[in-house]
Protein backbone atom coordinates (compact mmCIF):
# COMPACT_ATOMS: atom_id res chain seq x y z
CA UNK A 1 0.00 0.00 0.00
CA UNK A 2 1.62 3.37 -1.22
CA UNK A 3 0.03 6.89 0.11
CA UNK A 4 -1.43 7.65 -3.62
CA UNK A 5 -3.65 4.99 -2.94
CA UNK A 6 -4.86 6.41 0.59
CA UNK A 7 -5.06 9.85 -2.00
CA UNK A 8 -6.93 8.07 -4.25
CA UNK A 9 -9.60 6.62 -2.04
CA UNK A 10 -10.50 9.96 -0.83
CA UNK A 11 -10.55 11.70 -3.98
CA UNK A 12 -13.82 8.54 -4.85
CA UNK A 13 -15.37 9.41 -1.20
CA UNK A 14 -15.34 13.53 -1.84
CA UNK A 15 -16.40 12.99 -5.47
CA UNK A 16 -18.82 10.75 -5.29
CA UNK A 17 -18.21 8.77 -7.85
CA UNK A 18 -15.21 6.79 -9.89
CA UNK A 19 -15.66 9.03 -13.06
CA UNK A 20 -15.96 12.29 -11.13
CA UNK A 21 -12.32 11.38 -8.97
CA UNK A 22 -10.59 10.15 -12.16
CA UNK A 23 -11.08 13.21 -13.40
CA UNK A 24 -10.37 15.18 -10.33
CA UNK A 25 -7.09 13.20 -10.37
CA UNK A 26 -6.61 13.40 -14.07
CA UNK A 27 -6.30 9.63 -14.89
CA UNK A 28 -7.95 6.98 -16.63
CA UNK A 29 -10.67 5.19 -14.33
CA UNK A 30 -9.95 1.94 -15.62
CA UNK A 31 -6.30 2.64 -13.58
CA UNK A 32 -7.90 4.56 -10.72
CA UNK A 33 -10.42 1.65 -10.78
CA UNK A 34 -7.24 -0.79 -10.48
CA UNK A 35 -5.61 1.27 -7.99
CA UNK A 36 -8.54 0.96 -5.74
CA UNK A 37 -8.84 -3.02 -5.89
CA UNK A 38 -5.03 -3.27 -5.08
CA UNK A 39 -5.70 -0.87 -2.16
CA UNK A 40 -9.10 -3.34 -1.11
CA UNK A 41 -6.66 -6.84 -1.64
CA UNK A 42 -4.23 -5.32 0.59
CA UNK A 43 -6.50 -4.68 3.13
CA UNK A 44 -8.73 -8.26 2.31
CA UNK A 45 -11.68 -5.74 2.64
CA UNK A 46 -14.33 -3.46 0.93
CA UNK A 47 -14.39 -0.13 0.90
CA UNK A 48 -16.77 0.50 -1.79
CA UNK A 49 -20.59 -0.95 -2.60
CA UNK A 50 -20.85 0.18 -5.98
CA UNK A 51 -23.64 0.76 -8.09
CA UNK A 52 -23.83 2.21 -11.80
CA UNK A 53 -24.20 5.65 -10.31
CA UNK A 54 -22.85 5.97 -7.35
CA UNK A 55 -20.50 5.05 -4.57
CA UNK A 56 -20.86 4.16 -1.28
CA UNK A 57 -18.96 3.43 1.62
CA UNK A 58 -18.80 -0.16 3.75
CA UNK A 59 -18.79 -0.05 6.97
CA UNK A 60 -14.81 -0.82 6.77
CA UNK A 61 -14.88 2.00 4.64
CA UNK A 62 -16.13 4.71 6.54
CA UNK A 63 -13.46 3.46 9.37
CA UNK A 64 -11.24 3.21 7.17
CA UNK A 65 -11.51 6.93 6.02
CA UNK A 66 -10.79 8.37 9.02
CA UNK A 67 -7.64 6.58 9.21
CA UNK A 68 -6.40 7.58 5.78
CA UNK A 69 -6.85 11.03 5.93
CA UNK A 70 -4.62 11.21 9.16
CA UNK A 71 -1.97 8.73 8.23
CA UNK A 72 -1.92 11.51 5.11
CA UNK A 73 -1.44 14.66 7.57
CA UNK A 74 1.25 12.83 9.49
CA UNK A 75 3.06 12.12 6.19
CA UNK A 76 3.15 15.41 5.17
CA UNK A 77 4.79 16.84 7.77
CA UNK A 78 6.98 13.76 8.36
CA UNK A 79 8.43 14.69 5.03
CA UNK A 80 8.66 18.19 5.59
CA UNK A 81 10.10 17.75 9.06
CA UNK A 82 13.02 15.08 7.75
CA UNK A 83 13.76 17.69 4.68
CA UNK A 84 14.20 20.61 6.81
CA UNK A 85 16.13 18.84 9.29
CA UNK A 86 18.42 17.68 5.59
CA UNK A 87 18.83 21.44 4.98
CA UNK A 88 21.47 22.00 3.45
CA UNK A 89 23.36 18.56 3.83
CA UNK A 90 21.05 17.05 1.41
CA UNK A 91 23.31 15.83 -1.46
CA UNK A 92 21.11 13.33 -3.00
CA UNK A 93 19.35 13.55 -6.53
CA UNK A 94 16.88 11.21 -7.58
CA UNK A 95 15.68 11.63 -11.30
CA UNK A 96 13.01 9.86 -13.57
CA UNK A 97 13.09 9.64 -17.06
CA UNK A 98 10.25 8.59 -19.64
CA UNK A 99 10.80 5.20 -20.31
CA UNK A 100 12.76 4.87 -23.71
CA UNK A 101 13.07 8.79 -24.17
CA UNK A 102 16.78 9.65 -24.99
CA UNK A 103 18.17 12.77 -23.54
CA UNK A 104 21.44 13.52 -24.82
CA UNK A 105 21.87 16.32 -22.45
CA UNK A 106 21.90 14.83 -19.70
CA UNK A 107 24.77 13.18 -19.84
CA UNK A 108 26.52 16.58 -20.74
CA UNK A 109 24.30 17.99 -17.05
CA UNK A 110 25.63 14.47 -14.83
CA UNK A 111 29.51 15.39 -16.12
CA UNK A 112 29.04 19.11 -15.10
CA UNK A 113 27.77 17.70 -12.24
CA UNK A 114 30.57 15.49 -11.12
CA UNK A 115 33.54 18.37 -11.79
CA UNK A 116 31.25 21.03 -10.11
CA UNK A 117 29.04 19.47 -7.14
CA UNK A 118 31.03 16.43 -6.64
CA UNK A 119 28.85 15.45 -3.46
CA UNK A 120 25.92 15.08 -5.13
CA UNK A 121 24.75 11.13 -5.34
CA UNK A 122 22.51 11.00 -8.04
CA UNK A 123 20.06 7.96 -9.25
CA UNK A 124 18.12 7.21 -12.18
CA UNK A 125 14.37 6.25 -12.63
CA UNK A 126 12.59 4.70 -15.66
CA UNK A 127 8.84 4.95 -15.00
CA UNK A 128 5.66 6.12 -17.66
CA UNK A 129 4.90 9.98 -17.26
CA UNK A 130 1.48 9.24 -15.16
CA UNK A 131 4.17 7.74 -13.03
CA UNK A 132 6.48 9.90 -12.63
CA UNK A 133 4.25 12.87 -11.84
CA UNK A 134 2.81 11.42 -9.29
CA UNK A 135 6.10 11.03 -7.64
CA UNK A 136 7.32 14.29 -7.65
CA UNK A 137 3.64 15.22 -6.18
CA UNK A 138 5.15 12.71 -3.35
CA UNK A 139 8.46 13.92 -3.62
CA UNK A 140 9.66 10.03 -3.68
CA UNK A 141 11.61 11.70 -7.34
CA UNK A 142 12.95 15.06 -7.29
CA UNK A 143 12.91 15.83 -10.43
CA UNK A 144 11.27 14.07 -13.44
CA UNK A 145 11.65 14.28 -17.56
CA UNK A 146 7.58 14.26 -18.15
CA UNK A 147 5.10 15.10 -21.02
CA UNK A 148 2.91 17.73 -18.69
CA UNK A 149 -0.62 17.36 -18.25
CA UNK A 150 -3.13 18.64 -16.40
CA UNK A 151 -2.04 16.56 -13.74
CA UNK A 152 1.51 18.40 -13.44
CA UNK A 153 -0.75 21.14 -12.26
CA UNK A 154 1.79 22.84 -9.45
CA UNK A 155 4.56 21.92 -10.16
CA UNK A 156 7.45 24.03 -12.10
CA UNK A 157 8.02 22.95 -15.46
CA UNK A 158 11.17 23.67 -18.14
CA UNK A 159 10.70 22.85 -21.32
CA UNK A 160 13.34 20.31 -22.99
CA UNK A 161 11.98 20.50 -26.31
CA UNK A 162 9.22 20.17 -28.78
CA UNK A 163 8.58 16.76 -30.92
CA UNK A 164 6.81 15.92 -33.64
CA UNK A 165 4.97 12.39 -34.36
CA UNK A 166 6.52 10.56 -36.78
CA UNK A 167 5.80 6.54 -37.77
CA UNK A 168 7.81 3.86 -37.00
CA UNK A 169 7.50 1.31 -39.72
CA UNK A 170 9.47 -2.20 -40.38
CA UNK A 171 12.53 -1.62 -42.51
CA UNK A 172 11.12 -4.02 -45.56
CA UNK A 173 7.68 -1.42 -45.75
CA UNK A 174 6.55 -0.21 -49.10
CA UNK A 175 6.71 3.63 -47.50
CA UNK A 176 9.82 2.61 -45.25
CA UNK A 177 12.33 4.58 -47.65
CA UNK A 178 10.25 7.65 -48.49
CA UNK A 179 11.29 11.33 -46.38
CA UNK A 180 7.78 11.32 -45.57
CA UNK A 181 4.47 9.92 -45.79
CA UNK A 182 0.55 10.60 -45.45
CA UNK A 183 -1.46 8.74 -42.91
CA UNK A 184 -4.00 8.69 -44.88
CA UNK A 185 -2.01 5.78 -46.93
CA UNK A 186 -1.49 3.76 -43.83
CA UNK A 187 -5.58 3.89 -42.88
CA UNK A 188 -5.39 0.14 -43.38
CA UNK A 189 -1.96 -0.42 -41.92
CA UNK A 190 -2.22 -2.86 -38.40
CA UNK A 191 -1.72 0.11 -35.90
CA UNK A 192 0.36 -0.47 -32.64
CA UNK A 193 -1.71 1.96 -29.49
CA UNK A 194 -0.54 2.51 -26.23
CA UNK A 195 -2.72 2.72 -23.07
CA UNK A 196 -4.17 5.86 -22.10
CA UNK A 197 -3.09 5.48 -18.35
CA UNK A 198 0.66 4.84 -19.62
CA UNK A 199 0.99 7.96 -21.89
CA UNK A 200 -1.83 10.40 -22.08
CA UNK A 201 -0.27 12.99 -23.69
CA UNK A 202 0.53 10.94 -26.69
CA UNK A 203 -2.83 9.51 -27.26
CA UNK A 204 -4.63 12.57 -26.95
CA UNK A 205 -2.18 13.90 -29.62
CA UNK A 206 -2.94 10.93 -31.61
CA UNK A 207 -6.50 11.20 -31.62
CA UNK A 208 -6.33 15.41 -31.78
CA UNK A 209 -4.45 14.29 -35.01
CA UNK A 210 -6.81 11.66 -36.87
CA UNK A 211 -9.98 13.96 -36.02
CA UNK A 212 -7.96 16.94 -38.08
CA UNK A 213 -7.72 14.61 -40.80
CA UNK A 214 -11.46 12.48 -40.56
CA UNK A 215 -9.52 9.26 -40.46
CA UNK A 216 -9.54 6.01 -38.21
CA UNK A 217 -7.17 3.51 -37.94
CA UNK A 218 -7.09 -0.10 -37.43
CA UNK A 219 -5.90 -0.72 -33.83
CA UNK A 220 -4.39 -4.33 -34.20
CA UNK A 221 -2.32 -4.34 -31.45
CA UNK A 222 -2.08 -2.60 -27.91
CA UNK A 223 1.86 -2.28 -26.59
CA UNK A 224 1.96 -0.65 -22.78
CA UNK A 225 5.50 0.79 -23.76
CA UNK A 226 7.84 1.48 -26.27
CA UNK A 227 10.09 -1.39 -26.28
CA UNK A 228 6.96 -3.48 -26.87
CA UNK A 229 5.78 -1.25 -29.49
CA UNK A 230 9.24 -1.70 -31.38
CA UNK A 231 9.05 -5.67 -30.99
CA UNK A 232 5.67 -5.64 -32.76
CA UNK A 233 7.30 -3.91 -35.76
CA UNK A 234 9.23 -6.19 -36.85
CA UNK A 235 7.88 -8.95 -35.47
CA UNK A 236 3.89 -8.45 -36.37
CA UNK A 237 4.77 -5.89 -39.22
CA UNK A 238 3.09 -2.98 -37.63
CA UNK A 239 3.29 0.48 -37.52
CA UNK A 240 3.48 2.81 -34.36
CA UNK A 241 2.81 7.20 -34.31
CA UNK A 242 5.56 7.96 -31.64
CA UNK A 243 6.97 11.13 -30.80
CA UNK A 244 10.79 12.06 -32.38
CA UNK A 245 12.86 11.29 -29.75
CA UNK A 246 12.32 7.87 -30.45
CA UNK A 247 13.85 8.09 -33.46
CA UNK A 248 17.93 7.59 -32.02
CA UNK A 249 16.27 4.38 -30.12
CA UNK A 250 14.88 2.89 -32.92
CA UNK A 251 16.40 -0.87 -33.21
CA UNK A 252 17.86 -2.59 -36.12
CA UNK A 253 14.47 -3.55 -38.51
CA UNK A 254 12.69 -0.29 -37.66
CA UNK A 255 12.77 2.81 -39.63
CA UNK A 256 11.07 6.51 -38.53
CA UNK A 257 9.08 8.10 -41.49
CA UNK A 258 7.80 12.21 -40.96
CA UNK A 259 4.51 12.70 -41.66
CA UNK A 260 3.13 14.44 -44.78
CA UNK A 261 0.70 16.40 -42.46
CA UNK A 262 1.05 19.06 -40.12
CA UNK A 263 1.69 17.32 -37.07
CA UNK A 264 0.59 17.99 -33.36
CA UNK A 265 3.77 18.75 -30.91
CA UNK A 266 4.45 16.81 -27.60
CA UNK A 267 6.23 18.91 -25.21
CA UNK A 268 9.03 17.01 -22.81
CA UNK A 269 9.55 19.09 -19.50
CA UNK A 270 11.87 19.01 -16.10
CA UNK A 271 9.33 18.60 -13.24
CA UNK A 272 10.09 19.33 -9.74
CA UNK A 273 7.82 19.76 -6.81
CA UNK A 274 7.77 23.85 -5.83
CA UNK A 275 8.54 22.80 -2.14
CA UNK A 276 11.97 21.13 -3.10
CA UNK A 277 14.89 23.58 -2.64
CA UNK A 278 18.00 21.22 -2.22
CA UNK A 279 21.27 22.24 -3.36
CA UNK A 280 21.47 18.85 -5.50
CA UNK A 281 18.14 20.06 -7.06
CA UNK A 282 18.95 23.59 -7.36
CA UNK A 283 22.63 22.48 -8.79
CA UNK A 284 20.88 20.06 -11.10
CA UNK A 285 18.21 22.76 -12.55
CA UNK A 286 21.00 25.46 -12.40
CA UNK A 287 23.40 22.88 -15.01
CA UNK A 288 20.26 23.18 -17.86
CA UNK A 289 20.66 26.53 -17.66
CA UNK A 290 17.04 27.51 -17.67
CA UNK A 291 15.07 29.31 -15.11
CA UNK A 292 11.71 27.42 -13.72
CA UNK A 293 8.14 28.22 -15.21
CA UNK A 294 4.73 27.28 -13.40
CA UNK A 295 2.73 24.57 -14.31
CA UNK A 296 -0.16 26.88 -15.63
CA UNK A 297 1.93 28.80 -17.72
CA UNK A 298 2.82 28.16 -21.59
CA UNK A 299 5.63 27.18 -22.79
Amino acid sequence: MELRHLRYFIAIVEAGTFTRAAERLHTAQPSLSRQIRDLEDFLQVALFERSTRSVKLTEAGTVFLNEARLVLAQAERAIDTARRAAGAQQFHLTVGVLQGVELGKLVSVINTLHITSPKIELTLQSRSSPELIDEVIERKVDLAFIRPSAQSKGLHLRTVRQEKLVVALPKGHKFASRRTVKLGQLRHEPFIGIPYEFAPVLVDAVQALLRSLGLSLKWAYEAENVLMAMSLIRSAGAVCLLPESYIAMLPQGVVAVELAEASPTLELAMAWHPGNQSPALMAFVKAFGEPARSAHEKP
